[in-house]
């Protein structure tokens, strides 16, 4: 994988489809290394089909994705586009972390294993040193006494933040996160945001679904607002929910600020 591709996203024109209803219509977006990009907008404007489509678990219909620099999840010849071979896919998919509202841990596991499973697993690397690094990355999320816990024995936000360990093991260039906190108990929320604005400072490239305006005010360089499968509005965070230019947008913002 060359580097100067890494940590970005360019999109163009993609769609996206299930059935006759069109989920993402001629989305394009450039998202640079190191950038926090929040997407906001009402239940059902694509947010979370968008960020499926930049971790390869949908493909796109039609359009020009590419991520950390490389085709995702296809291939170029001079006269068409060609679905990469799934070994291929998986590996790109490696450098694609993703958070999901749900947390999606392994419950059989302990919160360390569930944070070494990737690596051991995928990469096929060394249990002991994994364990070693397993433990470190749930220390730097607040959980470093906690590594012998089953997901039943930890809170939402606990389970979340041991989700955050478990993606980073993977070294990934870009981190996704799907309404990282719309699950957890209000006093909850605020473990897991202090969590990501610290990747934040460290420079990971996160692209965020949220509800958190707050978050997106403090830590977002750019948000993206979007309804019925359009972005409708895209710049600087402060700007946009300061100072909306888009209708859509201001009707939005003033129901949820």
């Amino acid at each position: 994988m060359s580097n100067n591709g890494n940590g970005t996203i360019h999109a163009r024109g993609i769609r996206k489809s299930f059935g006759p209803k069109a989920v993402l219509k001629n989305i394009s977006l450039d998202i640079a290394s190191g950038e926090i990009c929040c997407i906001i907008g009402p239940s059902g404007s694509g947010k979370s089909t968008l960020l499926r489509c930049i971790n390869g678990l949908e493909t796109v219909d039609t359009g020009v994705l590419k991520v950390n620099g490389e085709n995702f999840g296809y291939y170029e010849t001079n006269t068409a586009y060609h679905a990469l071979p799934p070994k291929k896919l998986a590996q790109q998919r490696t450098h694609v972390g993703m958070v999901f509202q749900s947390f999606n841990l392994f419950p059989n596991m302990t919160a360390r294993e569930n944070v070494m499973a990737g690596p051991v697993l995928v990469k096929g690397a060394d249990k002991k040193q994994t364990a070693k690094r397993a433990q470190e990355l749930l220390t730097s999320v607040g959980l470093g006494p906690f590594g012998d816990r089953y997901p039943a024995e930890l809170s939402g936000g606990q389970q979340q933040r041991v989700a955050i360990a478990r993606s980073l093991a993977m070294d990934p260039d870009i981190i996704l996160f799907d309404e990282p906190t719309s699950a957890l108990d209000p006093e909850k929320v605020g473990e897991v945001l202090n969590v990501m604005q610290d990747l934040a400072k460290k420079g990971m490239t996160m692209v965020v679904v949220t509800h958190e305006m707050g978050f997106a005010r403090e830590v977002a360089n750019t948000l993206l607002f979007m309804d019925e499968g359009i972005i409708v509005e895209r710049g600087d965070a402060r700007q946009i929910l300061t100072n909306p230019q888009e209708p859509r947008t201001q009707a939005f913002l003033e129901k949820v600020l």
